[in-house]
């Protein structure tokens, strides 16, 4: 009896035995599974943001929109109008041609800045109006006038659709009290 015992026993051991390998191969297999689910999901990710960018990148305009700054306009408005004043000062030197040529140069500029809206404004010998949207650098007296005028504008103002979007810089000439 004791020796059905012990192999009883033995059987038991080797059962029970068997089960804790067959419990460990079940468990190894069910995370080697999932660890290639994981594995295989996030490549298919990694593959499905891949060809995502690709199309993207296909379907995409090829060209790269350039669009100016409402500061270039500005730059670009007192350019024209420094070159223009400039131009004034010199006209009595330059052959006609040239000066024909840059005249014609800046009016296509000007045109170019008339399509957007865009107008310069140059209040050099208008008559000064203390509500005018200007920035006053100086004023110099002068006795022999009967009203005060702008005597010279060092920076036009510039306006989109008669908005002013830069103030003028002014310097006045004002009669004498």
């Amino acid at each position: 009896m004791i020796n059905l015992f012990l192999e009883n026993l033995n059987f038991i051991n080797f059962f029970a035995i068997l089960i804790l390998i067959a419990l460990f191969a079940v468990f190894l297999f069910l995370y080697i599974k999932r660890s290639m689910q994981e594995s295989i999901s996030s490549k298919l990710s990694e593959l499905y943001s891949k060809i995502k960018n690709d199309i993207n990148f296909a379907v995409a305009p090829n060209s790269i929109n350039l669009s100016p700054s409402t500061d270039d306009f500005i730059q670009f408005a007192l350019e024209i109008w420094r070159i223009e004043q400039r131009m004034t000062k010199l006209a009595e030197t330059l052959p006609e041609n040239q000066r024909k040529g840059l005249e014609n140069s800046v009016q296509k500029f000007k045109r170019y800045l008339e399509k957007y809206d865009i107008e310069i404004v140059d209040y050099t010998n208008q008559k000064f109006n203390d509500g005018l949207n200007l920035d006053v650098l100086s004023v110099e007296k002068e006795p022999a006038i009967s009203e005060s005028i702008v005597k010279e504008t060092v920076e036009p103002t510039v306006m989109y659709r008669g908005q002013v979007i830069k103030k003028a810089k002014i310097i006045v000439l004002s009669k004498l009290n």
